[in-house]
């Protein structure tokens, strides 16, 4: 009888191995492969009944174990066959013992040379048994129709994977707008309006974000890796990889640490877990820092709360208004400033404390805390206006300056004493403490020898020149055109800058002895002038005297501004006249000073002024600089150490400025018990604002960024494809190693997995094991098929 060779039918198999499958009914499914290590056999044997051909496939490899004899085939058949005909009793085995062996050899080894192919006779039941072959070859999951389902789309769970990154990071980012990108100090984290006002939970709600962000970033990832693993890109290469991926390891620090000491030892990082992990792990330990760290990105911190819903509250202030700023005398004021300023009081403002600048200005005010003090370089105009327990918005009368001084090292550098006569009263018959330039500007004129000495080490000498005109200098009685009122002419105004200009000779000597007690020189170090001026050194007036020179600017206005107390600016200023009064009115801010320096509360056109006034201990006791004692008691010595050097009278002259600055508009109170109703304003209350911590958030939001990117990429790449599980977890693993191969024996799985080798001799891509058939069929591919879209499967 003629015989031919059956031909193989090739099925990728996620079992690998020589087997019997069996469906949840008991019938066995017969699985059978055309791998190139595989040897089908088809044998007739004879048996009773004549013409009956039994199938039976075997697959001889070097490995197998099995071998079913031509006798013991025969016998099957014969047994089956009894008081059958030949064809019902092909078709009653086919379907009641459907036996099929086969081998597929997904696990590395060297093939063997196939032995002879045996090819069964031709018979008229040939077709039947290809047919019967056919359609018993097809691999089918338990109550899973003949026909299949599709693959499954987890829609809901892609969503959320795309959600809630972004929602993360949006309110991260709002959170960083709103409060964060502020520098410290900075008006703008008080908020008006807005669904943040409420630091204290934003705070909060980080330390509790930060709990379970990462486990909601492992929720995101898990689908995508699901999906991924079926696309040869990134399916891993070997199923010991695949475990890896399904424990998410990549999200673990352990598996970092371990993934670490991989690399030092074996330097297989790569290698060991897989492009896939690693892209993952990156992206994971970027996460992992940066959400612990959120929640010290930021720091609470007493502040207020501006809200237009406040605008009916009442606002008490203190300070002075229009009707009351005029209604003080000018030589009691001066008299009251001049003894603060020489007492060495620390001009402060009252309550609040705060004063405006313009927009743009680069004066630092600070907005947040009631902390501020004038600056020393006012050249840019700050406003003073009544103050409160909190930062006002309105339209609010006030006190508008302008000051600044600078060192002169040059007569160059003066405008006033430039022009001075150095031999004015050589002889001493002159009774006038200074004399009237041309321009009708004035230089007063003070000597240490005509005033008390209480420093007896030190001689000195002052020279105070004004640009302004004598007939604005001096305060007549019966005119109040020197203050912020006008009956005349106007009062300069803010933008009409007054020069004021000292030059003060000096000389100091060691002392042996103060009364009766004695002085050793050779314990104090006593300094002379140091930043002098050349030109006015050895003077005809001053000899053996060295000078030091200041030179200042500064104007005033009083009226009305708009201010902003969130932003410490003002703008919108409108000049106004004080009220009149009679017998002249407080002193302007450019006007005082001259009287403060020289010590003396009313200066008349003849500017002959009385002298019994310490005025040059003043200077020292107006910048708290110390004298020399003589025990530890602090004994007065009654000497200085040093001389007043140029920057020691700059401060004592700016101190003067901010002295009568502030007692114009505040009476110099910094605890004032009189306040009344402010009108037309808004006030900020005091809440809670929400600061800069000490880690910078712009690192944060970068790191959140890239973190929330990957996952949203993965996501949407992946997440709403097609795909056999909803997540690679332990049940899908368990299921793809139930059936283990013959060659996998549980001796070789003992110990730790990854040093299972066998393991990684198993494929690790999940794809189509019948990509041939109408009804596929999912497991562990070798290089195999992608699973397809439009493909059901059983």
């Amino acid at each position: 009888m003629a015989t031919r060779r059956e031909p193989e039918e090739y099925s990728p198999s996620i079992y690998s191995q020589p087997s019997m499958n069996y469906s949840r009914a008991g019938t066995m499914r017969t699985m059978s492969s055309n791998s190139i290590d595989t040897i089908s056999t088809v044998s007739s044997v004879s048996g009773r009944s004549e013409g009956t051909i039994v199938p039976t496939h075997t697959n001889i490899t070097r490995n197998s174990v099995e071998d079913f004899s031509d006798e013991k085939a025969g016998a099957v058949a014969d047994q089956g066959n009894l008081g059958q005909p030949p064809n019902s009793a092909l078709l009653n085995f086919s379907r009641i013992a459907r036996v099929g062996t086969f081998y597929t050899p997904l696990l590395d080894e060297q093939p063997t040379p196939p032995p002879p192919h045996f090819s069964q006779p031709e018979s008229p039941h040939h077709s039947i048994y290809k047919n019967a072959e056919a359609s018993v070859s097809r691999r089918k999951t338990a109550n899973v129709p003949d026909f299949g389902f599709p693959l499954p789309r987890f829609i809901i769970r892609g969503i959320i994977s795309i959600i809630i990154p972004i929602a993360l990071v949006v309110y991260y980012f709002l959170t960083w707008w709103r409060w964060l990108r502020f520098p410290e100090g900075s008006s703008e984290v008080w908020q008006r309006t807005g669904i943040l006002d409420n630091v204290n939970i934003v705070n909060y709600s980080w330390f509790v974000i930060a709990t379970f962000a990462l486990n909601l970033g492992t929720y995101a990832v898990a689908g995508s890796v699901a999906a991924m693993v079926m696309r040869k890109r990134w399916a891993p290469k070997n199923f010991r990889r695949l475990i890896i991926l399904s424990g998410n390891t990549f999200q673990d620090p352990a598996g970092w640490f371990n993934a670490l000491v991989k690399l030092f030892r074996k330097r297989r990082l790569y290698k060991r877990n897989g492009a896939l992990w690693d892209i993952l792990a990156f992206f994971s330990i970027i996460g992992f820092a940066a959400w612990p760290l959120t929640g010290l990105t930021m720091q609470t911190e007493d502040g207020f709360s501006i809200s237009r819903r406040y605008k009916g509250e009442q606002v008490f202030v203190v300070g002075r208004n229009h009707s009351s700023i005029n209604g003080r005398d000018g030589a009691l004021t001066t008299s009251r400033v001049t003894t603060f300023w020489s007492s060495g009081f620390s001009p402060q403002m009252p309550l609040r404390k705060q004063f405006y600048v313009t927009p743009g200005s680069s004066i630092q005010v600070n907005v947040s805390s009631s902390d501020n003090t004038l600056p020393d370089d006012a050249s840019e105009s700050i406003f003073l206006a009544p103050q409160s327990t909190g930062p006002l918005i309105g339209s609010v009368f006030g006190l508008a300056i302008r000051y600044n001084c600078s060192v002169v090292n040059s007569t160059s550098q003066f405008t006033v004493l430039s022009r001075r006569n150095d031999t004015f009263d050589l002889d001493g018959n002159s009774t006038a403490s200074g004399y009237i330039l041309s321009d009708t500007s004035a230089i007063l004129l003070r000597n240490k020898s005509s005033g008390i000495n209480l420093i007896s080490n030190v001689n000195g000498s002052l020279e105070l020149g004004t640009s302004m005109s004598i007939y604005d200098l001096s305060d007549p009685t019966d005119s109040e055109n020197i203050g912020y009122a006008s009956i005349f002419k106007p009062y300069p105004g803010l933008n009409s800058t007054v020069v004021l200009e000292a030059a003060l000779w000096q000389s100091i000597s060691p002392i042996d002895s103060y009364g009766h007690i004695n002085v050793n020189p050779e314990n104090f170090n006593f300094r002379d002038a140091e930043n002098h001026i050349p030109e006015l050194r050895n003077s005809l007036r001053y000899p053996g005297q060295k000078a030091v020179g200041v030179r200042c600017e500064a104007s005033s206005a009083i009226g009305t501004a708009i201010i902003n107390g969130v932003d410490g600016t003002y703008k919108d200023f409108t000049q106004l006249n004080a009220t009149i009064r009679n017998g002249g009115g407080i002193k302007r801010f450019e006007t005082g000073i001259p009287h403060m320096i020289v010590q003396t509360p009313y200066i008349p056109p003849n500017l002959q002024f009385p002298n019994n006034v310490d005025w040059f201990s003043a200077l020292y006791s107006s910048i708290e600089m110390s004298s020399l004692t003589t025990n530890a008691f602090g004994d007065f010595l009654g000497a200085a150490p040093s001389v007043l050097q140029a920057e020691d009278l700059k401060k004592a002259i700016l101190r003067a400025y901010k002295t009568h600055a502030i007692h114009i508009m505040y009476d110099g109170l910094t605890d004032p018990t009189f306040a009344w109703k402010l009108e037309n304003v808004t006030i900020g209350t005091q809440a809670m604002v929400l600061a800069r911590g000490a880690v910078s958030p712009e690192i944060v939001l970068g790191m959140l960024i890239a973190w929330a990117l990957a996952i949203v990429i993965l996501s949407l790449a992946y997440q709403f494809r097609r795909r056999w599980t909803e997540t690679l977890d332990g049940y899908t693993i368990f299921r793809f190693g139930v059936d283990r191969p013959d060659d996998v024996v549980p001796e070789m799985l003992a110990g730790e997995f990854e040093n299972a080798a066998a393991l990684e001799r198993l494929p690790g891509m999940v794809g189509d094991l019948e990509p041939e058939k109408e009804v596929g069929y999912i497991g562990l591919v070798r290089g195999g098929q992608e699973a397809d879209w439009g493909k059901r499967y059983g």
